[in-house]
């Protein structure tokens, strides 16, 4: 490791940068929308109290909100008349003002308000217990963000223990056996990032947690990683591996291995001309 790298998540606007190419070649949200039409309606059919006014839902890591968004009203759907107090733990300053920027243009006229909490999700944790605070939620998600996390089993088991009588909470990460997770379990340790694959299922099993899989195929199409100077295969490139500028900065042996290894069957295959790589998801959906 080098100290010219950099990781990619410090440094906000690259970030943004490279996570809508990342967006644009891959059809990731699509899925988790199709996951929250079709299947969320009968994870959430249950959740809130018998004769209950309102329902409480927890954003972990929410983002610019555009799957919380979908989520609330798929909430809101299957619960008319309930009430929605929603609140966000989300560390960036800049991803808050984008989330609250779609909360009006998307949430005029619903029965839905929000909390905003700036924070990581290790922070919200402390704060609560400073303040002996043990609010109950009836739905809690996790989309895609225990990669950042200190201790995946601590707040795992800290925050199914906010989970209201009949909640529920849903977690999503890339696949334990998709390109992600043999990229980074190759080369994780040799990359500047603190981003961390983890087989959560085998998580949720040692702290014995009720949980149903759902397991989504998606793709990202990396071709363009492998023409040298193109804007998009760059972005793409530093996505991949959470580094800043990695063809540049990264040294010249890691560099090699790792575009070597981005045309392996483990990470990728070859259809048309064109490399795809195996971006599959999981989604958990954890019992009270």
């Amino acid at each position: 490791m080098e100290s010219s790298m950099k990781s990619l998540s410090s440094d906000f606007a690259l970030y943004c940068k490279s996570l809508e190419v990342a967006c644009e070649q891959s059809n990731e949200h699509q899925c988790l929308k199709r996951f929250i039409d079709e299947t969320l309606p009968h994870v959430i059919a249950r959740i809130g109290k018998n004769g209950g006014s309102s329902l409480e839902v927890l954003g972990i890591g929410s983002g610019s909100g555009e799957i919380d968004i979908e989520i609330l009203g798929k909430i809101q759907l299957q619960h008319p008349g309930l009430s929605i107090h929603n609140e966000v733990v989300e560390p960036n300053p800049k991803q808050i003002s984008k989330y609250k920027a779609l909360v009006e243009e998307k949430c005029s006229g619903l029965n839905i308000s929000f909390r905003w909490n700036q924070m990581s999700s290790e922070e919200y944790e402390r704060q609560n217990k400073e303040k002996n605070e043990s609010k109950k939620f009836d739905f809690i998600h996790m989309i895609e963000m225990l990669y950042y996390v200190e201790s995946v089993p601590d707040t795992l088991k800290y925050f199914h223990s906010l989970l209201e009588t009949n909640g529920k909470l849903l977690i999503t990460q890339t696949a334990d056996e998709g390109g992600y997770h043999s990229l980074w379990k190759k080369f994780g340790s040799r990359f500047v990032s603190s981003c961390r694959f983890f087989d959560v299922p085998k998580v949720l099993d040692a702290i014995r947690k009720k949980y149903q899989i759902y397991k989504l195929s998606s793709d990202m199409d990396i071709t363009e990683c492998f023409i040298e100077g193109n804007k998009n295969g760059e972005r793409l490139l530093n996505f991949l591996t959470d580094t800043v500028d990695f063809r540049k900065n990264a040294p010249a042996n890691l560099r090699d291995e790792v575009l070597h290894y981005l045309r392996h069957p483990q990470c990728s295959r070859e259809e048309n001309g064109k490399i795809i790589f195996n971006n599959d998801l999981c989604c958990m959906v954890v019992d009270y």
